[in-house]
């Protein structure tokens, strides 16, 4: 449905019209769908996939895409939270071998703001704390977590519009 809905684009190469969906094509949802009596606040569990979540909330993996829209998340590979297991990797992998145990920032312990400079004494004396690179990441990945998932009652709806706004 999510491609369905989506509206044709014809253009042109080498004198052959091409015809394929405008992908680039996007909706906002009705604010009455986003409020805070449509939304349920949701912390995604390992290893679930957003099409392990529909069929468990809405009864078919095939309406992932609809948490996808809801969380406006057009990057799966970037928006959603990885498996614990993948983190040292992705740390690995974006700060290069052997960096992830690197300092990544310091932080006071009391609140968590960031500091600028190293501080040898706060760090020896437990005010501050160092933030190694995986733990940064960790910590963003853990953020990825809380999601919104649209009530299970309100899907047929959300489906109505979403065609409905694609078709204008």
């Amino acid at each position: 449905m999510f491609f369905k809905a989506m509206p044709n684009f014809s253009y042109k190469i080498n004198n052959n019209i091409n015809v394929t969906k405008d992908i680039f094509q996007r909706v906002g949802l009705d604010r009455q769908l986003t409020s805070a009596l449509a939304l349920e606040s949701y912390y995604i569990k390992e290893g679930e996939t957003p099409d392990i979540l529909a069929n468990n909330i809405y009864g078919s993996s095939r309406y992932h895409w609809v948490i996808l829209t809801v969380n406006d998340i057009v990057s799966l590979h970037d928006e959603w939270p990885k498996l614990d297991s993948e983190m040292y990797n992705y740390t690995s992998d974006k700060y290069g071998a052997g960096n992830h145990i690197n300092d990544h920032h310091y932080r006071l312990a009391s609140d968590n703001t960031i500091i600028v400079d190293y501080d040898p004494v706060g760090i020896s004396d437990g005010t501050v704390e160092v933030v190694s690179n995986f733990m940064h990441e960790s910590e963003i990945n853990e953020k990825k977590r809380q999601i919104f998932l649209l009530k299970k009652e309100l899907l047929a709806r959300f489906l109505i519009n979403y065609k409905e706004l694609m078709s204008k």
